[in-house]
């Protein structure tokens, strides 16, 4: 966790040093080209001669003639350094190489063209040649520089020969070059992409002397040491620098109280935490209160950590937040609160995964209130499915409860509801002890108990539209279909579920084909033709299965739509017929979407 959002400083840190290599490679070439603008004069016997000037175009011509090695090597350089300028690079590249074939400078002049030559290289991205180019330029005998190790570094690097950028970079410090803090700094960048966090620490170091006030020497060593799995190193080196009163960022904060927590003082890393929300150094929202939540709770501070996690609970809608504080106010018996948590928690319908675990929590306060009856529709809904059912079975035997009936046993009815759930009535316990009983959601539609609802998941969608009238579709049906499946598979995709149709009344105002015909896929189909491919977002929907006639399904879809309203429901204007997956059947699910 900690290593990610540190490695964020390195990544722009990276970046910079890159970017100056560059710049500074590239500022002392065209200084360089700025010295050899004059025209190259030579005579008919190929030397030079101040006497007559030859254009590009004329050296060009003459240059293959050239035999004096002088002369020629410095032809070369100065068509080279001319076609750089002109960011011709092919062209330089090849005068580059005449130029040092001819063997007429000296080593010094021969290690500047290398120099050029890699750099030339480099603003062409072929890697291979530049450090090919560097590695002739260090052979030369001659004392070598820093910037051609950095230059060898970012080659091998940019070929992803991480090996190699170490050693390269090794021969600095074995050859005891001084690096300037620029250097330095683009050292330490090449290091760290290739691993080599000893030899970080060590730049660091230097460099936390030579820019003790500079914050990001301070973070990055942080992250060195993290990168290192040194927990120990890195809060001492963060403590210090938060007593230095070095800038930290939201970030950084909430890593010291990490490292604080990981480091066995969970008490710090909650205080910590508290005064920096307090004081707006930290965003006062959901994740940092369940952050401090955890931390009030490893130091055994249950009533801090009830109170962090109520702000965490009100600040977000996380289920699971939900949950766990009914379970923290279970343990404290604090039932009316608990009760009130899980109502919360309940209001809209649940992911599947969180309905047995709700019910269960659910059944609990209510039982403890008192409401034998809903505490037993409760727990028999959490028996119906995974999670909690075990645990529910011994509340029911615990109630001494009737067993459930059929019906009762068929699905599940209750706030506390998923996918293929249904809300119901469901008695709500007093916070008196009256005996007094109210139906949970008095405000919402009378007709919602008779009404199924549920949320379809995500899913990428192959489709194409369609403006064949609707009624048509039943007889095109099954050739659409085959030859849709048939694009698909040369797509690159498969089936995920089964074939639909989709329209929206925005669609139809905007002018657009009415429908869409749909299927589900897995993959990464790519989209060809008149077949597109889209992510479609949750689908909120009441729905019914029509096992009648499919002429008829129009006239079912009205009277559905008309049911939902007269109920209360606002429909999004989104309708999706879903056709079997198996031949034999006639059921077809019609679902309407619902805010």
């Amino acid at each position: 966790m900690w290593i990610e959002r540190m490695s964020g400083h390195f990544s722009r840190v990276f970046g910079v040093a890159c970017v100056l290599l560059m710049c500074s490679s590239q500022a002392g070439l065209a200084e360089q080209r700025g010295q050899y603008r004059s025209k190259v004069l030579i005579t008919p016997d190929g030397e030079l001669d101040k006497g007559a000037e030859l254009s590009i175009e004329e050296l060009e011509k003459q240059i293959s003639s050239i035999e004096q090695p002088y002369a020629k090597s410095s032809a070369g350089r100065h068509l080279a350094r001319h076609y750089v300028e002109a960011r011709e690079y092919g062209k330089a590249i090849e005068y580059y190489q005449t130029a040092l074939a001819a063997q007429g400078l000296s080593d010094i002049a021969n290690r500047e063209m290398l120099r050029e030559l890699a750099q030339v290289y480099l603003l062409s991205e072929d890697y291979p040649g530049a450090a090919q180019t560097l590695e002739r330029a260090l052979r030369i005998d001659l004392l070598p520089e820093v910037s051609d190790y950095l230059l060898l570094a970012q080659a091998y690097h940019k070929m992803s020969k991480y090996v190699a950028v170490v050693a390269t970079l090794d021969h600095m410090e074995e050859k005891r070059l001084t690096l300037s803090t620029l250097q330095m700094r683009q050292a330490l960048a090449l290091y760290y992409r290739a691993g080599a966090y000893a030899q970080c620490e060590k730049l660091l170091a230097r460099l936390l002397e030579l820019e003790p006030d500079r914050p990001d020497n301070w973070h990055l060593l942080v992250s060195v040491y993290l990168q290192q799995n040194k927990k120990r190193q890195a809060l001492d080196q963060l403590a210090l620098a938060w007593e230095k009163s070095v800038p930290f960022s939201e970030r950084d904060i909430l890593l010291l109280a990490d490292l604080q927590a990981v480091n066995k003082n969970p008490y710090g890393a909650a205080e910590l935490l508290a005064e920096a929300m307090a004081q707006r150094k930290v965003k006062a929202g959901g994740d940092n209160y369940r952050k401090l939540f955890r931390f009030w709770l490893l130091a055994r501070e249950k009533d801090k950590a009830a109170q962090a996690l109520m702000k965490a609970v009100q600040l977000s809608d996380d289920i699971e937040l939900y949950l766990y504080l009914a379970r923290l106010q279970m343990e404290q018996r604090d039932w009316q609160p608990m009760h009130q948590t899980m109502l919360a928690a309940c209001a809209d319908q649940l992911q599947d995964k969180y309905v047995g675990r709700a019910n269960l929590l659910l059944g609990v306060s209510q039982l403890k209130l008192g409401d034998t009856v809903a505490a037993r529709r409760s727990f028999i809904n959490a028996t119906l499915v995974g999670g909690a059912n075990a645990r529910a079975g011994q509340w029911l035997e615990f109630m001494d409860a009737e067993p459930a009936t059929k019906d009762e046993a068929r699905r599940i009815v209750g706030i506390c509801y998923g996918s293929r759930g249904k809300r119901g009535k469901v008695a709500v316990a007093p916070s008196g002890g009256s005996g007094v009983t109210a139906q949970e959601g008095a405000n919402e539609p009378a007709a919602q108990a008779d009404i199924q609802i549920k949320t379809v998941a995500a899913m990428r969608l192959f489709y194409v539209a369609l403006d064949i009238p609707l009624t048509e579709l039943d007889s095109k049906l099954r050739p659409l279909a085959l030859r849709m499946m048939v694009h698909l598979v040369k797509a690159g995709g498969s089936a995920d579920g089964p074939l639909q149709v989709i329209s929206t009344e925005d669609a139809v105002e905007g002018g657009q084909p009415g429908f869409e015909l749909v299927i589900p896929t897995r993959g990464s189909p790519t989209a060809r033709g008149k077949y597109r491919v889209r992510q479609a977002a949750s689908f909120k929907c009441a729905y019914l299965v029509h096992e009648g006639p499919a002429g008829e399904l129009a006239a079912a879809g009205v009277d559905f739509a008309r049911a939902l309203q007269a109920a209360g429901y606002e429909l999004t204007g989104e309708r999706r017929v879903v056709f079997p997956e198996t031949g034999g059947s006639t059921k077809i699910e019609l679902q309407l979407g619902i805010k």
